[in-house]
């Protein structure tokens, strides 16, 4: 096992989808670079296949919002490791992915996101053909490195994190709470 892996419980309990005692779960932490340690759940079913993972920031983060400008093609392979808690833009692609419970964290690159656009893009196809055809055409264009656009991940817990591949090419700002507007998660920014 890796030196940044610590695999520390591994156990099979009942599965929340089919009720069956089949559901493997592990859960283990991981030292990240530049972000500390995080813990790592994953779980999957042998009977119906249902898959749970989830991440979780052993500290705890003040909200942050990072901004990469994809210039190159070798900013596609920047690493995103995206929670629950956070919501990833793309305001030249009108792409924005919002947390909840159809929003699942991961650890991926900014190409691996993309294909995840499209993947959800293709379940809407026959809706609009056309704009569906538009859109598509404009995603793989930016998978081809053909297109410049900025990628923000913002999280109000800082359980969110960009490598880059270039680090000149991604501003970190740092966010707290507004005072007055906690109830509807306003952030205001602070810091660089």
């Amino acid at each position: 096992m890796s030196k940044y892996i610590n695999v520390f419980e591994r156990y099979t309990t009942t599965c929340p989808l089919c009720g069956e005692e089949t559901f493997h779960v592990v859960e283990f932490t991981y030292k990240t670079p530049f972000f500390d340690e995080i813990l790592v759940i994953s779980g999957k079913c042998t009977k119906c296949g249902y898959r749970f993972f989830d991440i979780y920031n052993i500290k705890s983060h003040e909200p942050v919002r990072f901004i990469l400008k994809v210039k190159e093609i070798t900013d596609l392979n920047s690493l995103v490791i995206k929670s629950q808690t956070a919501v990833i833009t793309i305001p030249e692609l009108g792409v924005v992915i919002e947390p909840g419970m159809a929003s699942s964290p991961y650890i991926t690159t900014i190409e691996g996101i993309l294909y995840r656009v499209l993947e959800t893009l293709e379940v809407h196809k026959e809706e609009n053909r056309e704009t569906y055809e538009k859109i598509k055409e404009t995603i793989e264009n930016a998978i081809g490195g053909k297109i410049v656009f900025t990628f923000i991940l913002e999280d109000e817990f800082g359980n969110s994190l960009i490598i880059p591949r270039r680090k000149e090419n991604l501003e970190i700002i740092r966010l707290e709470r507004n005072q007055k507007s906690k109830k509807n998660n306003n952030y205001r920014k602070y810091g660089g």
